[in-house]
């Protein structure tokens, strides 16, 4: 109990630091007014709906800086590093859930683990540079990287959170289709695809968010 305290309290701490960020990064798009948090109501809270806000923010803020990182990277954007700095300070928060409450062994190899959290946005990166240069070998490879991440990385979640290792895996490549389909979109022109596109992931990261907060709630009996 006191380790899933902790955990809160960490969750909190990391979304509170993450509040500005996206504005920062993307404008004042409907998606980044979205993620900013509404006023709580103490009356109603409970550790596990905590819990459940608090990654589907984390988790909503990845899908808009990763969909802002790549499209600007495939147009050569000079704003494209400091939104994929913003990006990685997203990945180390997550990272800091997942440690606060599995350990900080648990908490490395979600970040760092090969075919982990941050391999799947470098094979991002991998993808959208073979875009622009109209590598199809590239993006092939690319594609593979992040198709053999979803299993591995689906596999480590399931262990953690003791959910089907098979619907982990599934929810993990929804999520990367939809931010390829986004980024293919966006690089032929085809901003009213692109943009559908990019709200159906962000809006997918709170069903993420739920599976997830809702497995480690009733692993922890969180009320």
């Amino acid at each position: 109990m006191k380790r899933s305290i902790s955990f809160l309290l960490v969750l909190v701490a990391v979304v509170a630091a993450s509040i500005g960020v996206i504005s920062a990064t993307a404008g004042t798009s409907d998606a980044t007014k979205a993620v900013r948090p509404a006023a709580s109501n103490a009356a109603n809270a409970s550790p596990a709906a905590d819990l459940r806000v608090a990654l589907d923010r984390l988790l909503g803020e990845h899908a808009v800086l990763a969909q802002n990182a790549t499209n600007e990277g495939v147009t050569g954007s000079k704003s494209f590093p400091a939104t994929a700095k913003s990006l990685d300070r997203n990945s180390v928060d997550l990272s800091k859930a997942i440690a606060s409450l599995y350990g900080k062994d648990a908490g490395n190899v979600f970040l760092n683990g090969k075919f982990q959290w941050r391999d799947h946005i470098k094979f991002f990166v991998d993808y959208t540079v073979a875009l622009a240069k109209k590598d199809k070998a590239g993006q092939a490879k690319a594609v593979a990287n992040l198709t053999r991440y979803t299993k591995e990385h689906g596999a480590f979640l399931a262990k953690a959170t003791g959910l089907p290792k098979l619907a982990v895996q599934n929810d993990l490549l929804a999520h990367v289709l939809e931010l390829k389909g986004q980024l293919d979109a966006y690089a032929t022109g085809d901003f009213k695809m692109s943009t559908g596109l990019y709200r159906q992931a962000y809006s997918h990261m709170f069903k993420t968010g739920n599976l997830l907060a809702g497995a480690i709630a009733k692993q922890k009996k969180l009320g």
